[in-house]
């Protein structure tokens, strides 16, 4: 007797489904595959592959949220220097074997049209991160040269290049090494 996932099981499972293949390549079929749900099932909770996607999400930014806040708390416990634990932050979360590689934030954002309701979606998930560097970053606003959402800027572009390099299956010490010498430069130079 096989065991149907929990709604939240699911959910991560459509997600990672979401994040491994890109959404266009996703069909609705590997979504009822990757979450257990008949075909009924899924249409009578996501009522197509757009919303499966909008839950997907959602899971992704609370998981994203938890795992990010957990690792800040860590860094700060350990008295990460702050360029350090940035760096760390700018690496989730491909440093962990139990992800797809990159972010599926930044891979839909390539992906999905500027006009929709998703792209509005990661748009707010995007600010959100900023937001979350920013209060990191308010720790040093005298030892920056520029204003704080300017760095943060910065930063997150930092972190977009580097998660889609992370799809490169490029070495997780070259990456580490890039984010350093790029959060170095930005928080020095700013």
């Amino acid at each position: 007797m096989v065991t149907k996932l929990t709604v939240s099981a699911a959910q991560r499972a459509m997600m990672i489904q979401f994040w491994q293949v890109g959404y266009a390549q996703t069909t609705v079929a590997d979504l009822m595959t990757a979450s257990q749900l008949s075909r009924t099932q899924f249409y009578r909770q996501y009522h197509n592959k757009r919303v499966a996607l909008r839950q997907s999400l959602q899971c992704y930014q609370r998981t994203l949220n938890e795992k990010l806040k957990l690792l800040v708390e860590r860094d700060q416990a350990r008295q990460t220097p702050l360029p350090a634990l940035i760096t760390d932050w700018l690496l989730f979360p491909f440093q962990s074997e139990e992800w797809p590689a990159g972010c599926l934030l930044v891979n839909l954002m390539a992906e999905v049209d500027s006009q929709s309701v998703l792209a509005a979606q990661l748009q707010t998930m995007y600010a959100d991160l900023q937001t979350q560097l920013v209060s990191l970053l308010t720790s040093q606003v005298h030892e920056l040269a520029a204003p704080v959402g300017e760095v943060a800027a910065s930063l997150m572009q930092v972190r977009s290049g580097i998660q889609l390099l992370a799809k490169q299956r490029v070495n997780a010490t070259q990456l580490k090494r890039q984010a350093q010498v790029s959060v170095n430069l930005i928080m020095k130079e700013s």
